[in-house]
């Protein structure tokens, strides 16, 4: 399962350690608690032994671990990235996230913030240390501050754990060397639609790109009906009126409550088979019926996490923000 997007992970990571790193600069004081992210497992070794004993039910074995991420590019990630573990509060619930910088800053002293937000709900699809080297830590070597919340456990899919994901954009636009011009959402499932709940109540999000992501929550429970089971014990009131609260996460239904200078980025796998590709189809027409900057990538024969198109994929999201929004609308 995960041997392609780890061995391109290998490729990306495994490089020469910057010979200018300069040292780990704090995060904020206003975070209740920060560790490192690796200090309980400073080396290769024990790194290797704790991804493998907390696997859960799908243990990986440990030979294919150290194929996949040899010693080198951990190496690498210690040396060239500045990774914590934080907690926050956010309406009286203490949530944990993830902060990552790279030692390296860019020629203007500041780095652009890139807000990744997970897919899964409750304790599924929680990042762990190997989603870390899976997905962030690429993000963060691409020039990006990267910050990424695990949402309060008492998940509302969609509800007041958007606020959790708001507090943290704004305590980290309180750390130094932050460019609070260049603030990207990255939603990956699930996280797309908090990036669009996100999006619609800020005016500072620069810009916004989705991985296998939903946005019509109300057409994706007649193809997927099991989420249902979801819905029902997440969603608060659910039960009282179903109709109401998919609409209100759908941002398919209130597309033009979204910033109309945010340019969105939908990328999605033709064979994803837990987020139609019709979802984002039908919400790059809406965007386009609206006049605002978009573009959709479908990767031919592709699952949910574009594991077959990941290089492609990672190169796609940060051509997006790095160019800020200057690519024309449409789709390829």
């Amino acid at each position: 399962m995960f041997r392609t997007l780890i061995a391109a992970l290998a490729a990306t990571l495994v490089l020469a350690v910057p010979t200018a790193a300069g040292s780990p600069v704090a995060t904020s004081p206003t975070f209740l608690s920060q560790t490192d992210c690796f200090e309980s497992t400073p080396d290769h070794e024990s790194w290797l032994d704790s991804v493998q004993q907390n696997a859960g039910d799908k243990p990986i074995p440990k030979a294919l671990l150290q194929s996949l991420v040899p010693a080198r590019a951990f190496s690498f990630a210690r040396s060239a990235f500045d990774c914590r573990i934080v907690s926050y509060s956010s309406d009286g619930q203490i949530v944990l996230a993830y902060v990552i910088r790279p030692r390296m800053m860019d020629a203007s002293g500041k780095l652009p913030l890139l807000v990744y937000n997970r897919g899964g709900n409750g304790n599924y699809g929680k990042l762990d240390p190997l989603q870390v080297f899976m997905k962030l830590l690429p993000l963060a070597k691409s020039g990006f501050m990267v910050v990424a919340s695990q949402y309060r456990d008492a998940d509302e899919f969609g509800g007041n754990d958007v606020n959790d994901v708001m507090r943290l954009i704004d305590l980290s636009l309180e750390m130094p060397g932050v460019d609070a011009e260049r603030i990207f959402l990255l939603g990956q499932s699930r996280g797309a639609m908090m990036s669009y709940l996100v999006a619609r109540q800020r005016g500072d999000i620069t810009a916004m790109a989705t991985i296998g992501g939903v946005s019509d929550l109300v057409a994706g429970l007649a193809s997927r009906p099991e989420m249902e089971r979801v819905y029902s014990a997440r969603i608060p009131g659910y039960e009282d009126d179903r109709q109401a609260a998919l609409v209100a996460r759908s941002a398919f239904h209130w597309a033009e409550q979204l910033p109309a200078d945010m340019p969105v980025l939908l990328l999605h796998g033709e064979a994803d088979d837990r987020v139609s590709v019709q979802d984002p189809i039908a919400m790059a027409a809406r965007l386009q019926q609206l006049g605002r900057p978009h573009r959709l990538v479908v990767y031919p024969g592709d699952d949910h996490g574009l594991r077959g198109s990941w290089r492609s994929a990672h190169a796609e999201i940060r051509d997006w923000f790095k160019g800020a929004g200057t690519h024309p609308h449409g789709t390829r």
